[in-house]
């Protein structure tokens, strides 16, 4: 996911950027993040971004203006609204935004906005397996790893256990690529529930270890590097 965050003020792009790091480790996801301190910069920029923050104060063009414009280049991303001035929300509904907050920024609301728009484009939508006859939901953000065993497939999480009558094939192209790697001819791990790799083993967050395939360490060793870059370090 593509978010932009227009703001003259350093510190607010540094807190919002800080919060969406956070939120993207928390809910298993990829965002990728741009920063912008003005409107003209943000209009001049070839991205195609899914959500814009964007102050609604800022010198020059200032954020409905920006967001006009932005309509008029046929821009369908979600626009937040960020601004200290509320009486202002009823003109932005002109450019049709997701959400208008207030600073301070309130952490829980923001939890929602993003959640709900991640929930309106199915990027949080959980699996389904069948487990003796039963269907269950899980949240792909829960799996700690997977063990394909033989027709079936055991699905672990911290709290249970599942025995899904899917191949591990199969639960794996329905999982976020980004997150998810097959270690094993038989084992998948989150990537995001390790805690540590050492050699050929893998240290998962909830103590239990796996063992990387021989043909797979060099390979597994170069996608996780660049997942913990990507992922962790990026700021």
């Amino acid at each position: 996911m593509q978010v932009a965050i227009c703001d003259d003020e350093k510190e607010f792009r540094d807190e919002l950027k800080k919060f969406l790091i956070g939120y993207k480790k928390d809910r298993r996801i990829s965002i990728d993040i741009d920063e912008f301190e003005n409107g003209n910069d943000l209009i001049q920029s070839r991205e195609i971004y899914d959500i814009i923050f964007m102050d609604y104060q800022m010198p020059g063009t200032d954020g409905l203006e920006t967001a006009r414009i932005l309509r008029l280049k046929n821009c369908i991303c979600s626009i937040i609204f960020i601004t200290s001035f509320p009486q202002f929300v009823f003109e932005s509904f002109e450019v049709q935004p997701f959400r208008f907050f207030v600073k301070p920024l309130d952490t829980n609301k923001l939890i929602a906005a993003m959640d709900s728009y991640l929930k309106q484009q199915k990027l949080l939508n959980p699996i389904v397996i069948v487990e003796n006859g039963e269907q269950i939901t899980i949240n792909t953000e829960k799996i700690i790893y997977l063990e394909g065993n033989g027709k079936y497939c055991l699905v672990r999480t911290p709290e249970h256990t599942f025995k899904c009558s899917k191949t591990l094939s199969k639960i794996m192209e329905l999982l976020p690529s980004h997150c998810f790697y097959r270690i094993h001819k038989s084992y998948a791990v989150n990537m995001y529930c390790i805690s540590s790799v050492s050699g050929n083993e893998v240290l998962m967050i909830n103590g239990e270890k796996t063992q990387i395939g021989r043909t797979h360490i060099a390979d597994f060793k170069k996608v996780y590097m660049k997942f913990v870059r990507d992922y962790y370090v990026k700021t």
